[in-house]
C-alpha cells in the first residue's frame, strides 16, 4: 500500500476542495458489476477526493486503520485563510497535501471530536454491561427502601489482595536415644498461610466497612486493621459513628487523647454543641522525648558498685601503684612511660585461627613486688615491669622445655605443683587463643591500662606481651609472636585474667574498678554533667558532701580529684567533671574514669582524718570483695553517680521507637507546639523526627516529642474512656471540656513494687477567642512610621487540667505491692539428664587422705579404685502397662515393673498438692545410678587387689563417679545456694543385706582429664586412615598431635570406625597390643580361676 502511494505522490498537486477530484483507483462492484476484476467493496483512496470524503470511515469497511506513525498535521495560511493538511510519516510527507477553509477545518474537528466522544460513550457502556455481572471480588446490592436510612448506593463489597494456604503433612523421625520411644516419631499437619486481603464495603453513602489483614506484617498489631465508620448527614444529630481501630484528639493540649485504640467512638452534634464520646482498649503507651538546645539529653544515675567489670585491666602492678601519682595532674602525665607495642590475647571463642597461636600465661612474669607465690626470686633493683623482674621465665625456658609444648604443658610444669604453684590459678593454657586486632581494645600508652571493646566471660583468659620506654630505656614484658617463629610452640605471656576470678589472687586488683559505664557512645563534651553524691541516712536525700572533717564543705567532685580544672584546663575547680578525653572519659564508649584506683576506698580514706568516719564513709568492700559480695553491703553502697549527656547536636531526633501510630506524634519548641510537614517531619516507620524550620535548631530552644509507641504494647489489658465536648458561641470563641478514665488490668493477682497499676481520671476545661478587627490596623496606621495592610488579630486562649489518681484493686487485693514473691523467685537448674553427665576424673583431695592416686599422671595407677557405676533413666514405654512397644516380657513382669528400682514415680508422690497442668506429664523423670562397688570400672588396670573370680576386694574405699559442666558458673550473681534432690532409699528392698556407702557432690573446677595424662585427647583428632602418623603413645592409649580445630568425626567414609574408638585412642585390636592392657590381662590369668577366665573369653566387653 505504501508503494502505492509513493508511485502517486510523484504527480501530486495543490487540489482545491470545491475543484473537480480525480476517479477513484478502484471502482465499487456495484457500479461496474459486469467486470469481475473490480472488488466488491472500495478501498480508500490514497488522495483524500474532497471535504465530504475526510470522516468517510465507514465507507471502507475492508481498510484497516492508519499506523500510528502516519499523522495529520495542518497548517495555517494567514494570508488566504485556510488549512493546508499534511501526511506524513515522521518528517516525510507520503500523500498529496489538501486545503481546507477555516469553516471546512472546525466542521471537520467537531466532527471529530464528536465521533471520538460517541465511541467513548459506547466503550463505557460495553464496559459497565460486563461488571453488572455477578463478582464474587466485586458485589452490590440494591437496598430498596433503606435507602432512605443509609443514603443511595446500595451494598457495596470489593475485595482485593491475595491468599495462598500450604497444607500437608510431615513425619519426623529421629533416632536420638536420649528422647523417649514414644516421642521419636512426630506426625502433625503443616498448615502455612500467606494473606494480604482488603476488604471495603458500604451500606449505602453512610455505612462504610474496612478491614486489612497481613500474614507477612513486621509487627502483630499492624497484621489486622478494622473500621466500621457510620457518617451522618449534615442536620443529623448523630455525625459519625465509628467502631474498631479508633482514635481520639480533644481540644485541650493538657490532656491529649490517643491514636492507637480499638473500640467505639460516637460524635453528636447540637446546634453549636458538640460531643465526642469514646469507650476503647488502648494498644500503645505514651512516651516524650526531651532534648536541650538541639540535641538529645539523656540522664543517668550510677551506683558506685555498677563498675565496669572484666573489661579495663593494668597491664601490671607497677602501673596500678602509680595510677594515683601519675594521673593526679591531668591532662600532664608525669609516669614517664610510653608503651610502643603490644598484642593482647583472649580465649578464642570465635572459632577463628587465622592468627591464633598457643599460649601460656603466668601470673607472677614481670613482677618484682607483688609475687603470688615465693618460690619466684625477684630482682629487687627492677623498679619497672620486665621479663627478668624475677626469675620466672628463665626458669620456664631452662627447665621446662617442653612446656612450649601445649599438649605437655601440664605435665612439663607439674613439679612446681610442689612449691605450690597450680594451673588456673598461677599459670593458664589457652588452645588457639585468639589475637585482638587494635580496634578491639584502647591502649592508654602513659598510664598502662587497656580497655577491651567487649567485656570477657567469667572463664576467658586476657594476657599480654608489651614494650615500652622508661627513663630512656625499652623493656619488654612477655613474648611477641615474632619471638617465637615456630607456630607450633606456645608464647609465654604476662596473665591479667585468668579462667577464675578470685580477690585471694595477685591478679584480681589488675581488673580496674574506677570506670564506669554510661550506657552511651559518642557523648559530646558540651552539656556533660556528672555529679558524686551520696545517700544521707539523717535527710534521705542525696548530698554532694560529706559532713566529716576537713571536706566537710568540699563537693566529693574535688575531693574524688574529678573536678581540678576549669572550662580552660586550668588548674581551677570550676563544679563541673573534668572532661578529659582518654584519662577521665571514653567519649566514643561512654565510659567515666576516676583518676584514681579506689576512689570510694583507699583514697577517700586518706581525705578522712577520723578513722571512725573513714570506717563509717569509706567503702572497701568494692575493691577487696567480688562485686555481688559488695552489693552486699547496702550500708556502705550509698554513693551514686548522677548527670545527664547529649549525643551530637543536630535535626534529627530518634524516639526510640518503630512504627509509631500515624498522627500521634507532637513536637512543642519553648512550650509552642510545631505544625508537621512545616516545622518538621516524622518518619513513622523508623521512629525519627525531623526539625525542618532551621530557626528553631539555631535558637537552641529546648524540643519535646511525645508520642505513642506501639511496640512497648503488652498484654496487659488498658481501657481508655473519653468524653469531650465543645460550645461554639460563635465562629470567633470556643468553650470546651474534656474527661478521660483510664484503667490497667492485671495480668497476675500479684503486683510487684514498681509495677503498680494506673487508675487515673483527669478532667480539664478550655476556651478560645480569635478575633480579627481592621479598625486596630487602621489605629496603628495613624502612627506616621507605620504603614500595616493585614487585620490585627486578638487570641486569647486558656486550659485547666486537673489529674485524680485512684487506688486500684486487683481481686482480693486491696491495692497492695508485693516487695518480693518468695514463691515464684525460685529459678532451677534442671542437670537429670543422665547424656549430660559423663565419666569422672579420679576426686582430687588435696590433703591426700582419699584417692591418692588423683595426684599421679600419666600413670595406670590413676584409676585403680575406679568401680562400676551405671547412669540413666527408664523409658516410660517399660512401665506403662498400655504401652505397644514394651515387650511382652517385660510387660507381663509385675514383679519387676513393681519394684522400687524401676516403677514409675509420679508427681503426686513427692508433692501431694500440687495440680498439673494440662498436658503436663504425671510421671517424674528421673536420675537412676546403680554402683556396684566389687565390680572392676572403666579403665581401672589394677590386677592386685581382686580375688579369683574378678571382684574388687576393699569395696568400701572403692568409688564410682560422674561428672558435668554447669552453664552458669557465676554462681554469687545468680544467687545459687543450693542443690535440690529427692533420693529414693537405696536399701528399700529389705533382704538385701547391702548398707553404708557415701554420696558426693563436688561443685568448682574439676579435671577433664579422665585418663590422666596431661595431653588433650579427642577422637576427631586421629588419623582417618588408621596409622599412628600424627599422635602419641602414652600409658593409655594414643592421643593426637594436632591442634583441635573442630569436634566433629571426619566426613570420610569409613572414618568412623578408626575414630570412634573411646577415650583412649584404641581400637579392640589395639588394646590387646597395647603395653598397659597386654600387661594387666597377663597380670589377671595369672590370678583368675579357670571359670572366671573362662566367663572372661566369653564376654565381649571384658579385658
Amino acid at each position: 500500500m505504501i508503494y502505492s502511494v509513493c508511485e502517486f505522490a510523484g504527480y501530486a498537486q495543490y487540489k482545491q476542495s470545491d475543484k473537480t477530484t480525480p476517479p477513484p483507483i478502484l471502482f465499487s462492484g456495484r457500479s461496474e458489476a459486469q467486470d469481475s476484476s473490480r472488488l466488491q467493496y472500495d478501498v480508500k483512496p490514497t488522495v483524500t477526493p474532497g471535504y465530504d470524503e475526510l470522516l468517510n470511515e465507514e465507507g471502507y469497511p475492508i481498510d484497516l486503520k492508519d499506523p500510528s506513525n502516519i499523522t495529520m498535521e495542518p497548517v495555517y495560511d494567514y494570508e488566504t485563510d485556510t488549512y493546508v493538511i499534511h501526511t506524513k510519516i515522521g518528517e516525510r510527507e507520503i500523500t498529496t497535501p489538501f486545503i481546507l477553509s477555516a469553516s471546512e477545518y472546525e466542521n471537520m474537528e467537531m466532527r471529530k471530536s464528536m465521533m471520538d466522544y460517541y465511541r467513548k460513550k459506547n466503550s463505557e457502556l460495553y464496559e459497565q454491561k460486563d461488571k453488572e455481572k455477578f463478582n464474587l471480588l466485586d458485589m452490590k446490592f440494591a437496598l430498596g427502601p433503606l435507602d432512605k436510612v443509609f443514603g443511595p448506593g446500595g451494598v457495596q463489597l470489593k475485595t482485593q489482595g491475595s491468599v495462598q494456604i500450604q497444607m500437608g503433612i510431615k513425619s519426623n523421625k529421629t533416632d536420638n536415644p536420649a528422647l523417649p520411644a514414644s516421642a521419636r516419631r512426630k506426625t502433625y499437619f503443616d498448615f502455612d498461610q500467606k494473606i494480604q486481603a482488603t476488604v471495603d464495603a458500604s451500606v449505602g453513602s453512610k455505612l462504610k466497612f474496612n478491614m486489612t489483614y497481613n500474614t507477612d506484617a513486621t509487627f502483630d498489631f499492624d497484621s489486622k486493621n478494622l473500621k466500621l465508620k457510620y457518617d451522618g448527614e449534615e442536620d443529623e444529630i448523630i455525625k459519625s459513628i465509628e467502631a474498631g481501630n479508633v482514635s481520639m484528639t480533644t481540644g485541650s493540649s493538657l490532656i491529649r487523647g490517643s491514636t492507637a485504640l480499638f473500640g467505639l467512638k460516637t460524635t453528636m452534634q447540637f446546634g453549636k454543641f458538640t460531643i465526642t464520646a469514646l469507650a476503647s482498649q488502648q494498644n500503645s503507651e505514651t512516651q516524650t522525648v526531651n532534648t536541650k538546645g538541639g540535641a538529645q539529653t539523656t540522664e543517668f544515675s550510677i551506683n558506685a558498685d555498677d563498675y565496669d567489670k572484666n573489661r579495663h585491666f593494668f597491664l601490671g602492678h607497677f602501673f596500678r601503684d602509680n595510677y594515683d601519682n601519675f594521673a593526679s595532674k591531668l591532662p600532664y602525665v608525669s609516669s614517664g612511660v610510653n608503651i610502643t607495642r603490644i598484642e593482647v590475647w583472649i580465649t578464642n571463642q570465635r572459632g577463628t585461627y587465622d592468627e591464633a597461636r598457643n599460649i601460656v600465661g603466668f601470673m607472677d612474669l614481670g613482677e618484682n613486688r607483688v609475687l603470688s607465690n615465693t618460690h619466684w626470686v625477684a630482682d629487687m633493683s627492677a623498679a619497672n615491669p620486665r621479663n627478668n623482674a624475677n626469675n620466672l621465665l628463665t626458669e620456664i625456658k631452662t627447665n621446662y622445655p617442653d612446656a612450649r609444648q601445649i599438649s605437655q604443658v601440664s605435665q612439663a610444669l607439674e613439679p612446681l605443683t610442689a612449691y605450690g604453684i597450680e594451673g588456673g590459678r598461677d599459670y593458664e593454657k589457652i588452645e588457639s587463643a585468639r589475637l585482638l586486632s587494635s580496634s578491639e581494645y584502647k591502649l592508654n600508652e602513659t598510664l598502662g591500662y587497656i580497655s577491651l571493646n567487649a567485656a570477657l566471660n567469667a572463664d576467658e583468659v586476657l594476657a599480654v606481651a608489651y614494650e615500652y620506654t622508661y627513663q630512656g630505656q625499652v623493656y619488654q614484658v612477655g613474648e611477641f609472636s615474632s619471638d617465637v617463629s615456630d607456630s607450633s610452640q606456645s608464647l609465654y605471656l604476662k596473665l591479667l585474667k585468668g579462667s577464675t576470678v578470685s580477690p585471694q589472687f595477685a591478679n584480681w586488683d589488675l581488673m580496674m574498678k574506677n570506670v564506669y559505664s554510661l550506657g552511651a557512645y559518642q557523648v559530646q563534651k558540651e552539656n556533660f554533667k556528672l555529679n558524686v553524691k551520696y545517700l544521707s541516712d539523717s535527710t534521705g536525700t542525696t548530698v554532694q558532701y560529706l559532713p566529716v572533717d576537713p571536706i566537710r564543705n568540699k563537693p566529693l567532685l574535688q575531693v574524688l580529684n574529678v573536678d581540678r580544672l576549669d572550662s580552660n584546663e586550668e588548674s581551677n575547680p570550676d563544679g563541673f567533671y573534668d572532661f578529659i578525653e582518654g584519662y577521665t572519659i571514653i567519649a566514643s564508649q561512654g565510659k567515666v574514669i576516676f583518676p584514681v584506683v579506689e576512689p570510694f576506698g583507699s583514697y577517700l580514706e586518706s581525705k578522712i582524718t577520723n578513722p571512725a568516719d573513714a570506717e563509717r564513709y569509706c567503702y572497701h568492700e568494692l575493691y577487696d570483695s567480688t562485686q555481688t559480695i559488695a552489693k552486699q553491703f547496702q550500708d556502705k553502697n550509698k554513693f551514686i553517680l548522677e548527670g545527664e549527656y547529649q549525643a551530637s547536636s543536630g535535626s534529627t531526633i530518634r524516639l526510640n521507637a518503630m512504627n509509631v501510630p500515624r498522627g500521634s506524634v507532637v513536637v512543642t519548641a519553648g512550650g509552642v507546639t510545631l505544625t508537621e510537614n512545616s516545622d518538621y517531619t516524622v518518619d513513622y516507620n523508623m521512629g525519627i523526627v525531623t526539625i525542618t524550620n532551621q530557626s528553631i535548631i539555631d535558637s537552641g530552644t529546648n524540643i519535646s516529642v511525645s508520642l505513642e509507641n506501639q511496640s512497648m504494647f503488652s498484654t496487659q489489658r488498658k481501657t481508655l474512656l473519653g468524653l469531650d465536648m465543645n460550645y461554639e458561641v460563635n465562629k470567633d470563641f470556643n468553650i470546651g471540656a474534656t474527661l478521660m478514665h483510664f484503667s490497667e488490668k492485671p495480668l497476675t493477682e500479684k503486683v510487684n513494687l514498681g509495677d503498680e497499676l494506673i487508675n487515673n481520671t483527669i478532667w480539664g476545661l478550655n476556651f478560645s477567642y480569635n478575633k480579627n478587627f481592621m479598625w486596630l490596623t487602621n489605629l496603628l496606621n495613624a502612627i506616621p512610621t507605620v504603614n500595616a495592610t493585614a487585620p490585627s488579630t486578638v487570641s486569647v486562649q486558656a486550659e485547666f487540667a486537673q489529674l485524680i489518681p485512684h487506688k486500684k484493686k486487683t481481686g482480693t487485693n486491696s491495692g497492695s505491692s508485693y516487695l518480693d514473691d518468695f514463691e515464684t523467685s525460685q529459678n532451677t537448674i534442671d542437670i537429670r539428664s543422665p547424656y549430660s553427665w559423663f565419666l569422672a576424673s579420679t576426686p582430687y583431695d588435696p590433703s591426700g587422705g582419699m584417692f591418692p592416686e588423683a595426684g599421679l599422671s600419666n600413670d595406670v595407677a590413676y584409676g585403680k579404685n575406679r568401680a562400676l557405676l551405671a547412669w540413666y533413666y527408664i523409658d516410660r514405654m517399660f512401665t506403662q502397662k498400655n504401652s505397644s512397644l514394651c515387650p511382652a516380657y517385660i510387660k507381663n513382669d509385675l514383679e519387676q515393673l513393681s519394684s522400687p528400682y524401676v516403677r514409675e514415680v509420679t508427681t503426686r508422690e513427692i508433692w501431694p498438692n500440687r495440680e498439673l497442668n494440662y498436658g503436663e506429664a504425671s510421671a517424674i523423670q528421673t536420675l537412676n545410678l546403680s554402683f556396684y562397688p566389687t565390680e572392676r570400672g572403666p579403665y581401672n588396670l589394677d590386677a592386685t587387689d581382686i580375688d579369683a573370680e574378678f571382684n574388687l576386694l576393699n569395696p568400701e574405699k572403692r568409688w564410682g563417679g560422674i561428672m558435668r559442666k554447669l552453664d552458669n558458673t557465676n554462681f554469687e550473681t545468680s544467687n545459687i545456694e543450693y542443690i535440690q534432690f529427692w533420693m529414693m532409699d537405696p536399701f528399700a528392698v529389705e533382704g538385701d543385706n547391702i548398707e553404708g556407702g557415701d554420696l558426693y557432690f563436688n561443685l568448682g573446677e574439676l579435671s577433664e582429664d579422665i585418663l590422666k595424662d596431661g595431653f588433650k585427647s579427642y577422637e576427631n583428632g586421629l588419623p582417618i586412615n588408621g596409622s599412628t602418623e600424627g599422635t602419641r603413645e602414652t600409658v593409655w592409649g594414643r592421643v593426637p598431635l594436632e591442634t583441635s580445630l573442630t569436634y566433629a568425626f571426619d566426613n570420610t567414609a569409613d572414618s568412623r570406625r578408626v575414630q570412634d574408638v573411646g577415650l583412649d585412642g584404641l581400637s579392640n585390636d589395639a588394646e590387646f597390643s597395647h603395653r598397659s592392657y597386654a600387661a594387666f590381662v597377663e597380670e589377671l590369668r595369672s590370678k583368675l580361676s579357670p571359670t572366671a577366665i573362662a566367663a572372661m573369653e566369653q564376654d565381649p566387653f571384658s579385658p
